[in-house]
């Protein structure tokens, strides 16, 4: 709060005790005349007092006092305030009716809620909605200078032009925008958990005004740079308000020097501040530069500036670094320390997940753009009307080849226009790159023509040129037009430059110094891959195992090269495999390879052929042993590789398992499968009849879209789509109840939560003889458990499971007893509690039975009849379930006719009393006992992980020797979790006998998501 704001504060309740003083000790008239005098004082200096776009904050105080005033007018000194009013001399006159007038004495709650609801929704239509946030400071106070807004005003334009020049040049335009939006998912903040999804960035950053600087990571194309210049665009529309002036920065056109200190390169923060003011210095003009100049440490200074910087992985130095070389560590301090010089700057750094900023980069939140799902997939290619039922169940379906590229939204888009025009799929990735070439050249006929060159000349010079780019480890995917000019020292690389930038193929910077880059890097990759198809020689087959940066060039190679060619990667990737998956220190490798394989044979599949046998027995083999949950995980995403004879047993293994990651891998994987076998889609249905509620509710769209892209999970499709029927029946009913009959439905959702936290906390917070098993069975994890169904669920899927059979038994025995008994039936009568209204009859009835049956999971109902109809029908069965049913009656029968002979005697009634108290007494005893065997291992977890302090890393051994002390999966899952909210890294390897093997709960397998994301194999 500034200090004027809190000078005011002092004057309003300094007034505010003086007017109610003078009502107090002198009269309320004169009160009301000292604050309406207060009032227009305050109303005269407000230019003085309020800053700057304070129309927002009038509305709010405005409609506060009216709300007040309502509220207030319910006292009853106002009524005896009236008459001294209507006395005053100039109120002689006034009508008899106005002087009748009496303000209520009790305001109605309706009244008092609806004035409540008024003033939040004005105070949430007037919420500060703008990216950045407001600066503090009013922008006249740092600047006093009277034309500063204007040049201000005029360098943000450049800003704006220099961003559509960007978007211009790689044919990108805002309204695209839409179906270029990728989910965000926030991972982390300042050690606290804190996962959600939000779609959109702009979103993102707003809801989070205190932190300095986000981290954003995405993969190569998944929108990264297209949604921080739509931030910086966004950001650059509200400065007359924020005051804030977003800069975007390029890194990949960032040059750095270095010098090696301790055997490591080091950068300064002043060589990136040179870079940043020269940037913009070349993106401007001489006003530009004069403002730079004068001002921007100034704004800095202030904490005016939001940096954007894109393209972290790009960096020259960092294109052919390792993951774990100190050069990433030292840039990614720099940029820390370059975005938190000043107190008040704030800043984003984006980067791919492979070679991302270490912790050296100190942020606040990270950011992680997923790729885009499969129900964002249609939808966005659902706008070009050629994209019809049939494309798209091929799509999902059968072109394993396609799936990675379309979850990119750029290549997504490509693919949108060639689906437009050749209403099929393409034949490979290369025709899409192909004909979006070969169109924006075609468009520049006149061009060629007045430069006398060809489109296959400009083809084959922009080939020679990005091989160039792609050898050179000193300028990274952006290079200088000076030394290309002269590496080439050819007539034409000129002309072909200004030719790819007129087609909007390729970028080339403004300014003396200018750069040349693609305007996205598979098209950089695409004439690599060219390059590599007339020169097999130069294919570098170490990139594969390496995961190298000509890894995704090899991919589209592997795809176009001759059969031969492909026959020598894919023996070179399978032998890479066999030698070093079982190898702990060089599994990486093997990992990298198997990747490789499932995105670049795909869809040649035939080049497999000779080790498919082998590949097969692989994949099972690591499945079904269930040693490793991420090795499964892997293996079962290469089943796209093998044919649907061999991957449905290893499918249905996985769907039958006891890991949940393992069974969402195996679902998706399960659409490629022409026909589906017996076991395999019986285990597909009961999945999902098994997702919890919550989760199935939250991805309905995906799962259906998933079922319905094969005729093959025709049946798992029904099944989901009745599941998902049942669940808006029971929603519908649930509404309906709660205005209807709220006693009932809160009575039940209220047994139903006190019930079922008891049960989730027995079977998940204790489990005390965990450990004991272990040593047991000889090792220092804990043995595997089984599964319990209902535990699993969670305590709101839990909650909403036994809401509806409670509310159904309920509702339904009060409905139909009511028709008996009157008492019963007032609460059975829908509204009673609202209008009083008693009169209870057989429609009623009627209702309530239909709406307790619409709560009801009849998929689940109906499949168990189903799986039961034999024993319906078979007469010995009915005859032993009679004969149990008698034998029960019989027995209950004649302890009720002891008790009824037994209390004819006089101590009959005492020595009831005291057994049923001893009843009570050990029932209470061993729910107490049963609470505190569940909760003490989790408690003595909890004290024990406290002492633990972790740096930016921890040692594997470690994590398993914590692990093997935790005595209880909630203590596990809670040291796993705090690795993950902290952002841990992890080092060394596992220890001898430790496995993240399948069965062993919920913190394991959140381990091995862990793992994935350690070993950057989640991208």
């Amino acid at each position: 709060m500034s200090g004027s704001q809190k000078f005011v504060l002092l004057l309003l309740v300094l007034a505010l005790c003086f007017v109610v003083g003078t009502g107090l000790y002198s009269s309320w008239f004169n009160a009301a005349s000292v604050g309406v005098f207060i009032c227009l004082m305050l109303y005269f200096t407000r230019p003085l007092l309020m800053p700057a776009g304070y129309g927002a904050n009038k509305i709010r105080a405005l409609v506060l006092v009216l709300g007040l005033g309502i509220i207030g007018s319910g006292s009853s000194a106002l009524n005896t305030l009236l008459p001294t009013i209507w006395s005053l001399p100039v109120l002689q006159n006034a009508p008899a009716w106005l002087k009748n007038i009496q303000l209520i004495s009790q305001p109605s709650p309706w009244l008092l809620a609806s004035v409540v609801i008024i003033v939040g929704i004005v105070f949430f239509c007037l919420r500060d909605r703008s990216v950045g946030g407001g600066h503090p400071t009013p922008l006249k106070k740092d600047f006093p200078e009277d034309r500063f807004a204007r040049k201000l005003e005029v360098f943000c334009n450049m800003l704006q032009q220099d961003l559509t020049s960007i978007d211009e040049s790689s044919n990108w335009s805002p309204e695209y925008y839409t179906e270029l939006e990728a989910e965000v998912e926030i991972r982390k903040a300042k050690g606290v958990a804190s996962r959600k999804k939000i779609l959109g960035l702009q979103d993102a950053i707003r809801k989070d005004r205190t932190s300095r600087s986000f981290l954003i990571l995405g993969a190569p194309g998944s929108g990264k740079s297209v949604a921080l210049r739509k931030l910086a665009r966004d950001m650059l529309l509200e400065v007359k308000k924020t005051h804030r002036v977003p800069i975007y920065i390029n890194l990949r056109e960032w040059v750095p020097g270095s010098i090696v200190a301790g055997g490591r390169k080091e950068f300064s923060v002043e060589d990136l501040e040179e870079f940043v003011i020269k940037n913009l210095v070349r993106r401007g003009d001489a006003y530009t530069r004069d403002f730079v100049n004068g001002y921007f440490h100034d704004l800095w200074r202030t904490g005016r500036l939001f940096f954007i910087f894109d393209s972290f992985d790009e960096i020259s130095e960092l294109l052919d670094a390792s993951e774990s070389s100190t050069v990433i560590d030292s840039l990614s301090t720099v940029i820390s320390r370059f975005i938190t010089t000043h107190p008040a700057s704030r800043g984003v750094l984006a980067s791919r997940v492979f070679r991302q900023p270490t912790r050296a980069f100190l942020a606040d939140k990270v950011l992680e753009i997923r790729p885009l799902s499969e129900a964002g997939i249609s939808e966005a290619l659902s706008r070009y009307p050629q994209f019809n039922e049939q494309v798209r169940n091929t799509l999902f379906s059968h072109r394993l080849d396609l799936i990675p590229l379309v979850r990119n939204p750029f290549m997504m888009a490509l693919l949108g226009e060639w689906i437009a025009v050749n209403e099929t799929l393409p034949i490979n990735q290369a025709e899409i790159y192909k004909n979006y070439i070969d169109s924006r050249i075609q468009l520049c006929k006149q061009e060629l023509h007045d430069a006398g060159i060809s489109s296959r000349e400009v083809i084959e010079v922009a080939t020679d040129i990005a091989w160039f780019v792609f050898r050179s480890s000193t300028f990274g995917l952006e290079a200088p037009v000076k030394v290309i000019r002269r590496y080439f020292n050819s007539e034409h690389v000129d002309t072909v430059l200004e030719l790819l930038r007129f087609a909007r193929i390729a970028r080339v910077t403004p300014g003396d110094e200018k750069s040349f880059a693609f305007v996205h890097r598979r098209f950089l990759e695409y004439f690599v891959t060219n390059r590599f198809l007339q020169q097999p020689a130069e294919v570098p087959d170490s990139h594969i195992p390496t995961d190298s940066r000509g890894r995704d060039a090899l991919v589209l190679y592997a795809q176009l090269c001759s059969e031969t060619d492909a026959q020598r990667l894919a023996n070179l990737c399978w032998d890479e495999i066999q030698r070093y998956f079982t190898d702990a220190s060089q599994r990486i490798r093997a990992i990298h390879c198997l990747r490789f394989l499932i995105d670049a044979f795909g869809s040649r599949r035939e080049v497999l052929q000779p080790f498919e046998e082998a590949l097969s027995a692989f994949v099972m083999q690591h499945v079904k042993a269930g040693d490793n949950i991420l090795l499964a995980k892997i293996c079962l995403e290469a089943t796209g590789l093998l044919s649907a004879s061999r991957a449905a047993p290893v499918l249905a293994a996985a769907i039958a398992g006891e890991d949940g990651w393992l069974q969402e891998t195996a679902f998706r994987a399960c659409r490629h499968l022409p026909k589906m076998d017996p076991e395999l889609e019986e285990g597909m249905k009961k999945y999902v009849l098994n997702i919890s509620e919550t989760n199935f509710w939250r991805g309905r769209k995906n799962i259906l879209l998933s079922l319905s892209l094969s005729d093959a999970l025709s049946g798992v499709y029904r099944v989901a789509k009745m599941r998902l029927w049942s669940m808006k029946a029971a929603l519908t009913s649930t509404v309906l109840l709660i205005i209807m009959l709220p006693f009932i439905t809160f009575f039940s959702a209220s047994y139903a939560a006190a019930v079922s936290a008891p049960i989730l906390l027995f079977a998940k917070a204790g489990r005390t003889a965990q450990k004991e098993k272990a040593r047991k069975v000889g090792g220092d994890n804990p043995a595997p458990r089984a599964t319990v169904p209902f535990a699993d669920k969670g305590f709101l899927s839990g909650t909403i499971v036994l809401f509806r059979v409670m509310c159904f038994v309920i509702l339904s025995v009060i409905s139909v007893v009511g028709l008996l008994s009157p008492a019963l039936a007032l609460a059975a009568i829908p509204f009673y509690l609202f209008s009083g209204h008693a009169i209870y009859n057989g429609w009623l009835a009627a209702v309530n039975v239909v709406l307790s049956l619409m709560l009801l999971d009849w998929v689940a109902i109906c499949r168990f009849v189903r799986s039961k109809i034999n024993d319906l029908l078979n007469p010995k069965k009915w005859l032993a379930a009679l004969s149990i049913l008698a034998t029960s009656v019989l027995g209950v029968a004649l302890v009720f006719s002891a008790i009824h002979y037994v209390s004819q005697y006089p101590m009959a009634e005492p020595v009831f009393k005291a057994t049923f108290s001893l009843l009570l007494a050990l029932l209470a005893a061993y729910v107490a006992f049963t609470f505190i065997q569940s909760v003490r291992g989790g408690i003595k977890d909890v004290r024990m992980l406290r002492k633990f302090t972790f740096g930016l890393a921890i040692k594997r051994a470690q994590i398993a020797i914590i692990l093997s002390e935790c005595v209880s999966d909630y203590g596990r899952l809670r040291f796993v979790r705090r690795l993950e909210s902290e952002g841990i890294s992890a080092t060394g390897d596992w220890p001898e006998g430790f496995k993240l093997a399948v069965g062993l709960g919920e913190a394991y397998t959140a381990l091995a998501r862990l793992e994935e994301r350690w070993l950057n194999l989640d991208r």
